[in-house]
């Protein structure tokens, strides 16, 4: 019996390997995941019942002092625990919550004593609250937040020089307002007018910074959604969401909206969250001699570069520039009928319905399968190189598609942890749920492309872990810890919650 799988070398490199003993296999698969990951933390006797499960599980971090804390989730009880610089426990705290309608989270704090303030909203994201977790005192203190928002929907959140902020757009206009948040409950809004510079939509027609945004949701589409992505540029992003055409990214104080509809150019809103204030430009995408029609596009930001891809059946092309400066910096292009020179993969397919691993070489069927959906490209750093992929997603009806951004739903509808708190999780549950075809490839800080091995994605580790154990949901989170990725979950049986680090 012959069978393909692929697996991580012992020195953290993948290959597709051809292995005609199952025991074989086995062995490999099992000494690989064992040097994968180890258990990192755990909470024992966490309920005494063993019927009884979290909700939903809260990973608080603080890397300046190297320590975290877990807050579950369970009815109107809050339980939480704080681990020091040696994840032990130090620190614990039980509390019945009256005021559980502030069900979802938006982001958090740390104070000056290492408690956390965690900002919390209603479903419909019409009121606002702090829950101060003080585990020196055992108390949760709640304090509603006096913030209307009125019509404006909210874009994002984000968190620098240790303030919270939250961004949202008012309705039919180019207008974005900041909230910033200077304790608990005290805040400043500034506003910023993008009405000077002119957004085109998917048809090529004007339209303001809101329509750009949001998508028709509702009964009969008569409700508008903001419709955004959120990229954290530390961990690894799947084509699933790099193919969505509006992403927001955050580097340092800035703040950089990107809009890909427009299949000629990529437009793009900078606001700088020290300064406050904002800019729009646009940039030209490649095969400008394409007709509109026949092109499919999109990009993917990095600090201060911008990727852009744009493909037809016959031909694509991949082009880095700075933005900010406006310099090209480097550009490729290859035809159905010649190999792909820049690429250090075959053209894999993953996913499908009856063989979820097919490779390919033939360059007109990657082009023919990226023009069925939609394209995208998407950035890691790796030391000193930059591991980039591009292809295409193909959309299909699943419960996990209708969950994802850009499939008509909107991304925060789901649970508390949403994307604006533990964008993490987000990342690899939109990675366990992807049907795409792709290309890898290395390149230097100059988009030369370079020879080398691919290194091995850390969510592959984890998916493979979670398979191979038959982990269970209850409770699961991933979250980032300094270098490594962190997996939780709740052994009922056992009444553990159990941390494993992924290096």
């Amino acid at each position: 019996m012959k069978i393909i799988v692929v697996i991580g070398s012992l020195n953290n490199k993948w290959f597709l390997m051809h292995i005609k003993y199952p025991l074989l296999l086995i062995l490999l698969v099992f000494i690989n995941k064992s040097m994968a990951q180890e258990e990192f933390a755990k909470i024992n006797n966490v309920y005494e019942n063993r019927i009884i499960t979290p909700d939903e599980v809260l990973p608080l971090v603080d890397e300046t002092q190297n320590r975290f804390a877990l807050i579950f989730l369970r009815g109107k009880v809050i339980d939480g625990y704080l681990f020091d610089e040696s994840n032990e426990i130090i620190a614990e705290l039980n509390f019945q919550d009256k005021a559980r309608a502030f069900k979802q989270v938006l982001g958090q704090t740390i104070l000056k004593n290492q408690d956390f303030v965690v900002y919390l909203t209603t479903k419909n994201r019409r009121k606002f609250a702090s829950s101060h977790f003080s585990f020196e005192k055992n108390i949760v203190e709640f304090n509603e937040i006096d913030l209307d928002l009125g019509y404006e929907e909210i874009i994002q959140t984000a968190e620098y020089n240790n303030k919270f902020h939250v961004l949202t757009i008012l309705p039919n206009t180019a207008i974005i307002n900041i909230y910033r948040f200077n304790n608990q409950t005290d805040f400043t809004k500034h506003s910023i007018d993008f009405s000077h510079h002119s957004f085109l939509n998917k048809k090529q027609k004007v339209k303001d910074l809101y329509d750009m945004m949001t998508i028709n949701t509702g009964l009969y589409g008569l409700d508008k959604s903001v419709d955004i992505v959120k990229i954290e540029k530390e961990n690894p992003t799947t084509l699933e969401i790099a193919c969505n055409s509006t992403k927001i990214y955050q580097n340092e104080n800035f703040i950089t909206i990107t809009f890909d509809s427009n299949n000629d150019i990529t437009q793009i809103v900078d606001i700088d969250l020290e300064k406050l204030i904002g800019y729009a430009t646009s940039f030209q995408k490649a095969m400008g001699n394409w007709s509109y029609k026949e092109k499919t596009s999109n990009s993917f930001v990095d600090k201060d570069i911008l990727y852009q891809i744009v493909s037809t059946k016959r031909a694509f092309h991949l082009r880095a520039l700075n933005f900010r400066t406006g310099e090209l910096i480097n550009e490729y292009s290859a035809h159905e009928n010649e190999k792909i020179k820049f690429k250090n993969s075959s053209i894999i397919q993953t996913g499908g319905t009856f063989d979820n691993h097919r490779t390919f070489e033939d360059t007109g069927v990657l082009l023919r399968k990226m023009s069925r959906g939609k394209v995208g490209i998407a950035v890691q750093n790796h030391d000193n190189l930059k591991q980039i992929s591009y292809g295409g997603v193909i959309e299909r009806s699943s419960n996990a598609m209708a969950m994802m951004p850009g499939f008509g739903i909107p991304i925060a509808t789901f649970g508390a942890v949403t994307v604006f708190f533990n964008p993490t999780f987000f990342a690899y549950q939109s990675y366990t749920a992807t049907k795409a075809i792709q290309v890898d490839a290395l390149f230097n800080s100059n988009f030369e492309h370079q020879n080398g091995q691919l290194k091995e994605n850390r969510f592959d580790l984890i998916e493979a872990f979670e398979v191979e154990h038959n982990i269970s949901p209850n409770g699961r989170t991933v979250f980032k810890m300094n270098n490594a990725y962190i997996l939780g979950n709740y052994d009922a049986y056992h009444k553990t919650y159990t941390l494993r680090s992924f290096q």
